[in-house]
């Protein structure tokens, strides 16, 4: 890359990946992310955070996904920003319950979060559920008195 291309450069990246939508690839949704978060150059207690809510995320549409379908995630960080976009197709329209308390513990550990219900999907025979969540790097630096 030449040198005046780095300052018009996008200062994002993203990265993917998808595993069977079924509850015994939730350690590898984890280990993945982790890895993901921690090349990122989040701290350790960041990561913490987003995983937990990941994890949620990712069990909750596991639970209503079809049977042999995928669960695809993606991740869009820089600028101390993380955007994470979580989807699968579930059995059922609106399928997600988004008042239990695996949800509120999500929007407690985010500052977006946003589900989207497609419509039925005859080709794959299934809704395209979809949630996307985001988190803003917080600088603690000295308080002025």
């Amino acid at each position: 890359m030449r040198a005046r291309d780095r300052d018009t450069a996008p200062r994002s990246r993203t990265v993917g990946f998808q595993v069977p939508a079924e509850l015994d690839q939730l350690s590898m949704v984890h280990a993945l992310a982790e890895t993901v978060l921690l090349v990122g150059g989040f701290a350790l207690d960041e990561v913490t955070d987003l995983l937990l809510a990941l994890d949620e995320v990712a069990t909750a549409l596991m639970l209503v996904a079809k049977p042999d379908s995928l669960l695809d995630c993606s991740f869009t960080g820089g600028d101390g920003a993380l955007g994470a976009r979580v989807s699968a197709l579930a059995r059922e329209p609106a399928a997600l319950d988004e008042q239990s308390f695996g949800w509120h513990v999500v929007a407690t550990l985010t500052d977006a979060l946003r589900t989207d219900y497609a419509g039925f999907d005859a080709a794959r025979d299934g809704y395209p559920t979809t949630v996307e969540f985001g988190w803003i790097r917080r600088l603690h630096g000295p308080t002025k008195s």
